[in-house]
């Protein structure tokens, strides 16, 4: 993000310390909601003075902090399918650190939620004050929050360590049953899409540049980045429901000879097939789908093609109707003025004619 100034004039590093971080920027944003650097200064100073610590919502560390966490849930919105559907519980440690390290800063995310500033929708207004704060989450997104920050990666770490130590088959058979058990409740980590929905729209209420241009980006980004998800997840599914069936002889996955494939041919092979059935293409491969659970998948797929082209439409027109709102408001302006003055010579002209008139009847 680009930054016109540091924190208002009278509020630096040098001067607040750490708490710097937490005050308001003096960028366009900021001075487009407060109108001066004096109110962004003043906004500052009340902030300081209230002595509590909240995150304001035009803060350097509240913009790091968005594009931080956009990365990681964008990662996780990709891997936690992966995992699941093709890497059956060998995702390697690497892997499940990083889950590790997701849960807790979602779960940290829970918790800041109680300290992040609010925007008002008029966008004239920062809620700095903590109950408000507190009322506004709790009713909110606080129980999507905490559903999509269950910590399951600590489950499936402990289970992975447990099973790993562990020689008795009857134990081993149990503990991999619960392990897929885990693995399926861990989609409840999907939910966190509506975080990343909700990360854009912070991202252009607080960006300090160019306003409508950012905002336009965004949503481009969002709005694709939403379509990938969607066929990803997907691609994910085509393979995964053979999987919990434990692959039929009749199921896609071994007419194309993928039983024994790696990761990326198989993953390729589901994208294929989801974007196919999508856009109404193909069902994916040479015949038609012969079990009715396929047959379901096939249906869904169609489904939410449909609903990616109508989404997709739709933001579309949005975007072109809202394109450039300020030069449509001073045209529509200017022909306000223009049919003004057309009527008031109209006015005076009929006027004048029927002043004429009078005086030669007369």
């Amino acid at each position: 993000m680009e930054k016109v100034k540091g924190p208002a004039a009278r509020c630096t590093t040098a001067t607040c310390g750490w708490r710097a971080l937490l005050l308001p920027q003096l960028n366009r944003q900021s001075l487009y909601v407060y109108g001066s650097e004096m109110a962004v200064e003043q906004e500052c100073r009340r902030q300081l003075q209230s002595g509590v610590f909240v995150i304001h919502p035009f803060s350097l560390m509240r913009s790091y902090y968005i594009m931080c966490m956009m990365a990681i849930t964008f990662l996780n919105l990709i891997g936690i399918p992966m995992e699941i559907a093709f890497l059956d519980g060998n995702s390697g440690l690497a892997w499940e650190g990083f889950n590790v390290f997701s849960d807790t800063l979602f779960l940290i995310d829970v918790a800041l939620n109680f300290r992040m500033g609010i925007i008002t929708e008029d966008s004239e207004e920062a809620i700095l004050d903590i109950k408000r704060i507190r009322v506004s989450y709790l009713r909110t997104w606080f129980i999507p929050d905490v559903i999509a920050a269950f910590p399951i990666g600590y489950i499936l770490l402990f289970a992975d360590l447990h099973y790993s130590n562990d020689d008795n088959p009857s134990k081993t058979n149990k503990m991999m049953r619960i392990l897929m058990f885990v693995r399926i409740l861990s989609l409840i980590r999907l939910a966190r899409v509506s975080r990343l929905v909700r990360f854009f729209n912070e991202v252009e209420k607080v960006s300090n540049a160019n306003l409508e241009v950012v905002r336009l980006f965004f949503r481009i980004l969002s709005l694709f980045m939403m379509i990938f998800l969607l066929c990803h997840w997907n691609g994910c599914i085509q393979y995964f429901v053979p999987m919990l069936e434990e692959f039929p002889t009749d199921c896609w996955v071994r007419k194309e000879n993928l039983m024994n494939a790696t990761v990326s041919v198989k993953y390729s092979w589901g994208v294929f097939r989801a974007l196919s059935q999508m856009i109404a293409l193909s069902y994916g491969s040479m015949d038609a789908p012969t079990n009715y659970v396929e047959m379901w998948i096939v249906m869904v797929s169609m489904v939410s093609g449909c609903l990616m082209y109508t989404v997709l439409v739709a933001n579309a027109t949005t975007m072109i109707a809202n394109t450039d709102p300020a030069a449509k408001e001073y045209k529509s302006k200017l022909l306000c003025v223009v049919a003004c003055c057309y009527f008031s010579v109209l006015y005076v002209m009929l006027l004048k004619h029927d002043t004429f008139i009078t005086s030669a009847l007369q």
